[in-house]
């Protein structure tokens, strides 16, 4: 009995013995989690004093009264004035008019630059490598054009004299569009071809991205899903979509905060002058602010824009973390 006792004496040490060692993990974890802190402040003190300066002094010029060059060349005549400014922009119908012009547009342009996107991307699942090397090439140089340029030639496609499209649809039996002007109406020019533009620009980040996301889906899945009888529409709904489904959000988030702010397109096609008809909130920030001297304005505008974008901001930090936590 002794030596059993003497036994189970010594495998209790043995136990209290090794207790500590739990303690030394959560120890290296908890050094380990100050370290990733550590190692990260300086990436986060960069990104502070670029984008967080420069946001605070956007929130105080919108307190201010810099409506005049003068008052931004000499800072000593500029005082706050409370929420003037906001009241004065928010009172503007010419403001919300140019709210809801853009709100329109890039659902527009984000669903019709997703949609075109998704397509294509099936597209190239479905062809040869060499066909699919030479469409991505074309679609690598067609990111890489500014997007002054490609407002440039899509105002040479759709101009009304010697306009390819006018004469292309003049001989699909168009009589009457062979000197069609496409921008005397700002709402066919801006939603045709202001979004046509700012479309054909998003197709190669959307349709690369879109493939790329596809060679991660099993091919198990789908010939399981073959063999179930399900037929090409439903594999790609019931097996691709939901595989995909994280890229397609974040592209999808993206695209609106991208499109929401275009401003180059718009400001190439109507040759620097946009009419009222065409100017988005871009565009109307940049008149107000540079164009008229109206500084405080375009603050308080810029202020507005972010307020509006807010909800797709907080939309698509919440599907990163989500993504994250699934990694």
């Amino acid at each position: 009995m002794s030596v059993i006792d003497s036994d189970r004496s010594t495998a209790s040490t043995g136990r209290q013995g090794t207790s500590p060692k739990p303690a030394k993990r959560r120890r290296a974890g908890a050094a380990g989690t100050y370290m990733a802190y550590l190692l990260i402040l300086p990436a986060a003190a960069v990104i502070l004093g670029v984008m967080g300066y420069p946001l605070f002094k956007l929130i105080q010029l919108a307190f201010q009264n810099v409506n005049d060059f003068l008052v931004l060349a000499n800072p000593a005549l500029a005082h706050y004035i409370g929420f003037d400014g906001f009241t004065k922009v928010l009172e503007d119908a010419d403001f919300w008019q140019v709210v809801k012009r853009t709100i329109l547009l890039t659902l527009e342009v984000v669903s019709l630059s997703v949609v075109l996107g998704l397509a294509f991307a099936v597209l190239l699942n479905r062809v040869s490598n060499w066909v699919k090397v030479t469409v991505i090439t074309v679609l690598m140089f067609v990111w890489a054009i500014p997007a002054i340029v490609t407002g440039t030639v899509f105002r040479w496609l759709f101009a009304n004299i010697g306009g390819v499209v006018d004469y292309i649809c003049y001989l699909l039996g168009g009589k009457g569009m062979l000197n069609h002007d496409w921008f005397k109406n700002p709402t066919q020019g801006l939603y045709v071809v202001v979004a046509g533009s700012i479309v054909w620009g998003a197709m190669p980040f959307l349709v690369i991205g879109f493939n790329a996301a596809m060679t991660q889906v099993p091919k198990e899945l789908v010939e399981a899903s073959k063999i179930d009888g399900a037929n090409p529409w439903q594999s790609f709904r019931h097996v691709v979509l939901p595989v995909i489904r994280p890229f397609l959000i974040l592209a999808a988030s993206l695209s609106f905060i991208w499109d929401f702010q275009v401003f180059a397109q718009i400001w190439s096609l109507r040759q620097n002058s946009p009419e009222p008809g065409y100017q988005t909130i871009g565009v109307y920030l940049y008149a107000r602010g540079i164009g008229s001297n109206h500084y405080s304005q375009s603050a308080v505008i810029s202020v507005a824009m972010i307020v509006l974008m807010l909800a797709v901001l907080v939309f698509y930090i919440r599907q990163v973390v989500k993504i994250g936590e699934q990694d």
